[in-house]
């Protein structure tokens, strides 16, 4: 993995801040509306991530209706909450990014107006580390595919994809920055996914798998130079 790297990217929710609030409102309410009983307690959602079945035992044929309802209800979260929940070791790694040379920026499927996103990014602290904040123009499923955005956001740091480094918290992450020909994917266990999915996934395989983002700075400084 030593190579040479002028940029690092990020996902958002999972990766840079928590998402295991909003995703169990989205859970629970999609599981209301097709009609499952019992209510989804907070306990079992956490259960159900733990063993990673983000179907929450549901039937093959209840999926895909469950996967949309979840997404929107999902987005509709995020949306309404005005202040996000930092995950720890994030201020200081995007810090020591910005000192050691790295262009920065966040990749996120949230769709909407990118200003309204770097607002709530500054009220946390965030945005100062951060060079770029891209969104997507819609909430639809097709947002969940980032690869579009990954190139866009080397072209707009006048860096070749091969020189950009992507860390995400999910598979998706990893194939789009396969797709974008970005020269490496890392995964960071913070999200919905365990780090044994992460590194186990039959398709996309990062090129690491990390617990935490304390875990960034020493892994690029020991791997990569720029």
């Amino acid at each position: 993995m030593a190579r040479e790297f002028k940029a690092v990217f990020f996902d958002l929710d999972g990766t840079l801040v928590d998402i295991h609030g909003p995703l169990y409102a989205a859970s629970r309410n999609a599981l209301r509306d097709i009609g499952h009983d019992p209510d989804l307690s907070r306990e079992r959602f956490c259960e159900a991530l733990a063993r990673d079945d983000p179907y929450i035992g549901l039937p093959e044929h209840q999926r895909p209706d469950y996967f949309r309802l979840a997404f929107a209800y999902l987005i509709a979260e995020l949306d309404r909450t005005e202040r996000l929940e930092v995950l720890p070791h994030v201020h200081e790694t995007l810090a020591g990014l910005k000192q050691r040379g790295y262009a920065t920026g966040v990749i996120t499927s949230r769709p909407g107006d990118s200003r309204r996103l770097v607002e709530k990014l500054a009220m946390v602290g965030l945005a100062p580390h951060l060079d770029q904040v891209l969104t997507q123009p819609s909430a639809t499923l097709r947002a969940l595919d980032k690869t579009a955005s990954l190139r866009q956001a080397a072209a707009n740091a006048a860096i070749l994809p091969q020189a950009c480094l992507y860390v995400g918290d999910e598979p998706r992450d990893i194939m789009a920055a396969a797709n974008a020909g970005y020269g490496a994917a890392i995964a960071v266990a913070t999200g919905a996914a365990s780090a044994g999915f992460l590194r186990s996934h039959p398709q996309y395989h990062p090129d690491h798998v990390m617990h935490s983002m304390a875990e960034l700075l020493p892994f690029l400084d020991q791997s990569i130079t720029i």
